[in-house]
């Protein structure tokens, strides 16, 4: 009877450090298996971030080109108002340049 008390108690020693050992292995394969998926999740963040930031910098150089269009047009009606006006003082200058010279002759 003993010796049947002594090879259950091995059988239950073998079993522990069996369980113990698959225990081991899982945890490791859970701790991979967690990290594999934080890489992937930071990869997905760093990705959608850049698309973001992408986004954001094409949005920002599409107002910047727009207020530029903006600037542009209204710096070229104010420079053809400018124009308009001295053309049309063109003649009296030009009537006062002559008279000035011509009292001078």
């Amino acid at each position: 009877m003993t010796q049947d008390v002594l090879e259950h108690i091995r059988q239950a020693e073998t079993q522990a450090e069996t369980i113990t050992s698959n225990a081991g292995k899982q945890a490791d394969e859970i701790l991979a298996e967690a990290r594999q998926a934080a890489a992937a999740l930071i990869e997905e963040a760093k990705r959608k971030a850049r698309e973001e930031g992408a986004a954001l910098i094409a949005a920002e150089e599409g107002k910047a080109k727009q207020e530029a269009e903006e600037l542009r047009r209204r710096g070229a009606h104010k420079a053809a108002q400018l124009r308009q006006a001295a053309e049309a003082r063109l003649s009296s200058a030009v009537e006062f340049v002559l008279k000035h010279v011509v009292t001078r002759l």
